[in-house]
């Protein structure tokens, strides 16, 4: 469960290189499955809470976001 005020990183996307270890904490709810987080420099974030590693489900490592390149050709 995502709880207020609690810090959370991001799940990782598959095939995406870049990493985000920074932890960001939850300051509120948008709506039912909306956060809005704060990142620990102080800019402020809205994420699905999906897309945050809740701790009761500590193995579910990646998000269900899939990244595909658009062939121009």
């Amino acid at each position: 469960m995502i709880k207020q005020y609690g810090r959370y990183k991001l799940k990782k996307i598959r095939g995406w290189e870049i990493n985000d270890n920074r932890e960001y904490t939850v300051i509120g709810f948008y709506s039912e499955d909306t956060v809005l987080c704060e990142s620990p420099s102080g800019e402020l974030y809205v994420f699905l809470k999906e897309f945050l590693f809740a701790p009761e489900k500590p193995y579910e490592i990646y998000s269900k976001i899939e990244v595909r390149k658009e062939n121009n050709d």
